[in-house]
């Protein structure tokens, strides 16, 4: 091959490149200017500020892959206080869909798009709420002809994919995502899968507050969360509180002082509460003509 012909091919690659890298800069114009970030920050509560070596980020490749944050209440749940980009996380139990919301949100962060499939009745108020950037949120239904085709679609292209509870997946569909999320790096967040993954988080309710003697309004519920995957020996647990109307998690103060649950069926009543007797009817006389 003659140096001009080469000359030639080298110019034409340097112009393709060129049009390339202005294409590019053209789309991440139009999408900032269209899609662009918003300010999350009065949305999320203090918990959910990462803190060194409790549910940062390591964006350093330590050989495992990258790093996602936790919430900062879950953070001790997993060792390093993160999860790995392409691993698969089951929620079980209570407050199913208030917990895969607060883990979506802060492994999302700013940047990444996140995917809800199976919750119908998710709306997007609640999604803001919750901290999720509508901008960069895609919703999915919970039933179709064409739901494989869809999930795997999202499994290659998002940052997150949340799963909710009215999927019906089947095992050998549920292994096909898991595999290409790990292609893919793509979280997967799921509300009682037909398989394994490779952690798996269980609440079970422990009480709720805000409901005083006759009145008042049940406004935070707290959780006890246990996991158990890869990595973790045996069990980790730790209380969780799920404050107000936003559905993001805080920690239950040291302590437990603040926190006044309300017994469960069949639980110890507290000494300073009255025993309550049972109702007894008593009929009314009738009287004579």
């Amino acid at each position: 091959m003659s140096s001009a012909a080469v000359e030639t091919r080298s110019e034409d690659l340097a112009q393709r490149l060129s049009r390339a890298r202005a294409a590019l800069g053209a789309a991440e114009r139009s999408a900032a200017r269209w899609g662009g970030r918003i300010d999350r920050t009065a949305l999320r509560g203090p918990s959910l500020q990462p803190s060194p070596g409790e549910g940062a980020a390591e964006e350093a490749d330590d050989g495992l892959g990258a790093r996602l944050p936790l919430p900062g209440p879950l953070a001790p749940l997993v060792p390093r206080g993160t999860l790995r980009a392409g691993s698969s996380v089951a929620v079980e139990g209570a407050a199913t869909t208030s917990l895969l919301l607060s883990l979506a949100v802060a492994a999302a962060g700013d940047d990444a798009w996140c995917a809800v499939a199976g919750m119908p009745d998710l709306g997007l108020r609640a999604a803001l709420d919750a901290g999720l950037d509508p901008t960069r949120l895609a919703l999915a239904p919970a039933d179709g002809d064409q739901t494989p085709q869809v999930l795997s679609a999202l499994a290659d292209g998002v940052g997150v994919l949340v799963l909710g509870p009215d999927l019906a997946l089947a095992p050998a569909l549920w292994r096909s995502l898991l595999g290409r999320a790990r292609t893919a790096d793509t979280l997967v967040l799921a509300a009682t899968p037909p398989g394994r993954a490779d952690l798996t988080l269980r609440a079970s309710g422990r009480g709720w507050t805000g409901l005083s003697t006759g009145s008042g309004r049940l406004r935070r519920r707290r959780l006890a969360v246990t996991s158990q995957g890869r990595g973790i020996a045996g069990h980790r647990e730790v209380e969780v509180l799920l404050p107000e109307v936003r559905g993001l998690l805080a920690a239950v103060p040291q302590g437990g002082a603040a926190v006044q649950d309300i017994p469960r069926q069949g639980a110890d009543r507290p000494a300073d509460l009255p025993a309550q007797r049972p109702m007894r009817l008593v009929p009314t006389a009738r009287r004579a003509g």
